[in-house]
């Protein structure tokens, strides 16, 4: 898929252009920054695009995002699993590392958790073992009109159907209720999902769910 492509369909959707037909340069390029602009605003949603990325490097003490070895993964960005060794780590809250009784054993690292922003905390903490951090980035712009991407099904038709909205006003003076209720459908059938892995302790008052003290 391409981003002209979408442009395309989006002015088909406006019955602005024949199928077959090619745009012309100005409303290529006038519907490409409009559809970055869109991509932009949907990337801040978690669920819109995004590329899961792997970093690794050997580990002594805990992880500052951004800096040294982590310098590629922005502070703030949400780590969405670990492993040390190649051994799977598992997610602590960072109340539950609070509540630990030996924070600064070191070993091979079995938990982690993250402050929210910077620093990753681990226990064990690592003396040079291997730490591989998976991250997801979300996909804020098209880098132009004619790279390939590989969207999931319904993302193609979702941005077109929204882009279409964004340029109906000043191709027809204003936004047919077709053109609002094909965007709310098509939006709509990549919002809903059923997540793989469900937090239980998000969904609770954060009593109850784990050991005042772990270990």
């Amino acid at each position: 898929m391409q981003a002209i492509s979408i442009i395309a369909d989006a002015f088909e959707r406006c019955n602005r252009l024949s199928p077959g037909e090619v745009l012309n340069d100005d409303d290529a390029a006038s519907g490409f920054r409009r559809l970055n602009k869109l991509v932009d605003e949907l990337s801040a949603k978690n669920l819109f695009l995004y590329q899961s990325i792997l970093t690794s490097a050997a580990q002594t003490g805990h992880i500052t995002l951004g800096a040294g070895s982590w310098a590629a993964i922005a502070p703030g960005a949400e780590i969405v699993g670990a492993t040390a060794n190649n051994n799977p780590l598992s997610r602590l809250t960072m109340q539950q590392y609070n509540n630990m009784h030996q924070p600064t054993v070191t070993g091979l690292p079995s938990f982690y958790a993250q402050d929210g922003l910077s620093t990753v905390y681990l226990w064990p903490v690592p003396v040079g073992q291997t730490i591989q951090l998976l991250t997801g980035v979300g996909v804020a712009a098209f880098a132009d009109q004619t790279t390939e991407y590989i969207l999931p099904p319904g993302y193609e038709a979702a941005l077109g159907a929204a882009l279409a909205v964004r340029i109906a006003p000043n191709l027809l003076g204003t936004v047919p209720q077709h053109l609002k209720d094909e965007a709310a459908k098509c939006m709509s059938a990549i919002s809903n999902y059923d997540p793989a892995i469900v937090d239980v302790g998000s969904f609770t008052n954060g009593r109850g769910c784990y050991p005042p003290r772990l270990f």
